[in-house]
């Protein structure tokens, strides 16, 4: 018995949708944990930035932040994590604030209402919290 045409087209359209859905398996555990850096001054986001991973050793993205009446933070962002590189304010808190690579960590900049935080799902999820009492 010959297939006819159309036993054809859904032996082709079952088959592509198996590659897709391999494609989709694929895709989906190589999730390269996408970070997004978000800066907010006086509780607004006033910028999020895109942290990647694989940049070139280095390579560094510093963004300025003008807080207002000459006041300013530069953020630096790196593969190797964020960091607030230069800033105005009288105790400079925030730029000897270790740098922060994981999401949930932040550095704050209190007088100038300046906010800079990891955004992300972390790679650390199921991992033991190795704080003890």
């Amino acid at each position: 018995m010959k297939p006819k045409i159309g036993d054809i087209f859904v032996y082709v359209f079952i088959l592509v949708l198996i590659g897709l859905s391999f494609l989709g398996l694929k895709t989906m555990g190589s999730n390269r944990n996408n970070l997004l850096v978000q800066i907010e001054l006086d509780g607004e986001v006033i910028d999020s930035v895109e942290m990647w991973q694989e940049e070139q050793e280095g390579e560094l993205k510093e963004i300025r932040v003008d807080t207002g009446q000459g006041r300013y933070n530069i953020v630096g962002i790196s593969s190797q994590g964020v960091s607030v590189t230069e800033a105005n304010c009288p105790d400079k808190l925030c730029v000897r604030s270790p740098v922060i690579r994981e999401p949930g960590q932040s550095i704050v900049c209190i007088p100038h209402k300046l906010v800079v935080r990891i955004i992300g799902e972390s790679q650390r999820d199921n991992a033991v919290d190795d704080t003890a009492s």
